[in-house]
């Protein structure tokens, strides 16, 4: 297989989009570190042999919070030891959702795409 091909939306590639919605999720369940949030998105199924690229997680981040779906804070985690962590906002609640919304039509436009191939014999 050529490396290009690996790199192909058609063998799954391309789908760091993705990673937004997955970040919202986590967040819910409350506040995380960016390296926690970072292991997190490559526990789901989507990242099956490659974990995600944490560049890009700190990236999606860094964007998230310019457009107020999620901010930073501080805690002291010991005496005079400071971390910063990530805590999803109102505005990123109702994103999520939106999300939900999204990818459930897109779910099941796709598995009527698929159905039409099965059907077709590809």
């Amino acid at each position: 297989m050529k490396t290009d091909e690996k790199k192909c939306a058609c063998k799954g590639a391309n789908l760091d989009r993705f990673i937004q919605p997955m970040i919202l999720l986590i967040l819910m369940n409350g506040p995380d570190t960016g390296y926690g949030i970072y292991k997190r998105v490559g526990n789901f199924s989507m990242f099956r042999e490659e974990k995600p690229d944490v560049t890009g997680v700190y990236r999606y981040l860094r964007v998230m919070e310019k457009r107020g779906i999620l901010e930073q804070f501080e805690y002291k985690e010991a005496e005079n030891k400071y971390k910063t962590k990530y805590r999803i906002t109102e505005e990123g609640k109702v994103c999520l959702e939106n999300w939900k919304k999204t990818l459930s039509e897109y779910a099941e436009s796709i598995l009527e795409l698929v159905a039409c191939m099965e059907k077709s014999g590809s």
